[in-house]
């Protein structure tokens, strides 16, 4: 039975009566309604149903119109993502969030990684509310994506998808409940291309309550501080030893003390020497025949063997002065200093050869230190250094680097630098331990300040500023380390950064989508 009323066309299959709408044309994309009832039977009761193939074939084509509409699907990149809340609107509570994944051509993508995130701005003195959600993949596509919100109100939820074969994808959708329904934002709904920059939106407010603060990419003078530990030792060159050429027997010790200052020309010890005393007397009889054959070589002869013996002009002039040997002699300091080493006491017999003492200058030492085998390249002599004394309070000493050795110690790994220090108030004291520093120009060069780099093992990031409440996460190639680091790849001279507050950007980024190494190891 056909009816042509207003209302549409009438038709009975078996027990049921199908109302199909009439034949005015219908808006775009408007769907096919079908109204289904039981005929009546005597006494207004239902008829038995009776069905026939063309009724099975209708309730087929009903089953095929109750499938979702694919033009509905949301596209993000090269993927098309079928949603459906559950419940739907979200509840506070437990709620899912059904996805069913396929690529551009409507196959179903299985083994994707999803990454979900949900989050409620800040309003007023309620600071900003995130969320997790836990996936299962239920194969053909199909995935359910478990979620809890604490409350009602304007939520954005993420969806971030990796999967085989196809780019990075990211989608963002608001949910308002009690409201019905999801609006997709259009800013999350395509895919981060490969190398393509990623940011984060974080609104000015945000960041002056987390405090973010910028600073420029600009080129300047940079240094490198390399830092070790020394040991302070004598300096070499300003030792001096007395030491005997004859035999001898000291009578007196005038610097009886080891550690005892002493100043050049100042009395040491006093020596009986039969060995002195006859080559004194051999010098004085040469002298005496001067004029006779072969008398003056003997004469010059004796006078040189005084002088190696460590006489000088003003004992050989006494010498001769006096006409007659002295058996004793006196022994003085050849430099200023102190005494580090006395090897003899009264009444000792001194051998040719003894050192009777050991003098050294303290008033300027060295200090060995021991740096990382990396610094080699950066050592060479001349370079400003600076000591400090853990128990000193801080005080500095300036000096300089002398010498780098040229070996490494095998067992520690370390190269070994000389360096000079002034040290005319004997504060330091060889033995001692210091804290060193030497300083390596490296001239002009791009640089940030140190705290607007996160570290990530071996890699840096930087958060660029692109806009108003706009970063991007950025990898960062460095150079040498300080309180600025020098940037070799990643960054432009006159762009921002954000400092002093990187680890929380970091949080706020969900450093897998926002640094690039982390999304793609």
């Amino acid at each position: 039975m056909t009816s042509g009323t207003s209302r549409g066309r009438r038709r009975r299959l078996g027990g049921y009566i199908f109302e199909m709408p009439s034949n005015r044309p219908r808006a775009a994309g408007a769907g096919l309604r079908l109204r289904l009832s039981k005929t009546r039977g005597r006494g207004g009761c239902p008829a038995a149903p009776r069905w026939s193939a063309p009724c099975a074939a209708l309730l087929l084509l009903l089953a095929g119109c109750a499938r979702r509409d694919p033009s509905s699907a949301v596209l993000a990149g090269e993927l098309r993502l079928q949603l459906r809340l559950d419940p739907d609107p979200p509840i506070a509570a437990h709620n899912v969030l059904h996805v069913e994944l396929a690529d551009a051509g409507g196959k179903p993508v299985d083994g994707a990684q999803i990454g979900f995130a949900s989050a409620m701005p800040a309003m007023g003195s309620m600071p900003e509310m995130k969320g997790g959600g836990d996936v299962t993949a239920l194969g053909n596509g199909r995935y359910d994506v478990g979620y809890s919100l604490p409350m009602l109100g304007d939520w954005t939820l993420t969806l971030r998808v990796d999967a085989p074969g196809h780019a990075h994808a990211e989608l963002r959708l608001r949910v308002s409940p009690p409201r019905k329904g999801y609006v997709v934002d259009a800013r999350g709904a395509s895919a981060a291309r490969e190398n393509a920059p990623r940011t984060l939106e974080l609104s000015p407010e945000r960041q002056q309550l987390i405090g973010v603060v910028y600073a420029k990419v600009e080129r300047r003078p940079l240094s490198l501080e390399l830092r070790a530990s020394g040991r302070v030792e004598i300096d070499e060159t300003r030792i001096s030893d007395v030491v005997l050429k004859y035999d001898a027997y000291v009578e007196e010790l005038l610097v009886n003390q080891t550690g005892q200052p002493v100043k050049k020309g100042q009395p040491l010890l006093t020596l009986y020497s039969p060995e002195l005393f006859s080559a004194e007397q051999e010098y004085l009889v040469a002298l005496r025949s001067t004029g006779s054959g072969g008398s003056e070589q003997l004469a010059r002869a004796a006078e040189d063997r005084l002088r190696r013996w460590n006489l000088d002009e003003a004992q050989l002039a006494a010498l001769r002065n006096r006409g007659n040997a002295e058996p004793r002699l006196t022994f003085h300091s050849p430099s200023d200093g102190t005494g580090l080493e006395k090897n003899v006491v009264s009444g000792t017999k001194a051998m040719a050869g003894m050192v009777l003492y050991r003098i050294g200058n303290l008033g300027r030492v060295w200090v060995i230190a021991d740096l990382f085998e990396s610094d080699a390249p950066h050592l060479e002599p001349g370079l400003r250094a600076t000591l400090t004394l853990p128990f000193a309070g801080g005080r500095a000493l300036e000096g300089t680097v002398q010498f780098v050795y040229p070996t490494v110690d095998p067992k520690t790994r370390s190269v070994r630098a000389r360096l000079v220090f002034s040290n005319e108030r004997l504060s330091l004291k060889p033995g001692m331990f210091a804290d060193v520093k030497v300083s390596v120009p490296l001239g002009t060069r791009l640089s940030v300040p140190d705290d607007a780099l996160l570290a990530s093992g071996e890699h840096r990031y930087a958060f660029v500023k692109r806009g108003e409440g706009e970063l991007q996460a950025r990898e960062v190639k460095i150079g040498a380390v300080g309180e600025y680091t020098e940037v070799l790849e990643g960054l432009q001279e006159g762009e921002e950064v954000a400092t002093q507050a990187t680890f929380l950007l970091s949080s706020e980024a969900q450093l897998r989508s926002a640094l690039p190494r982390w999304n793609h190891p």
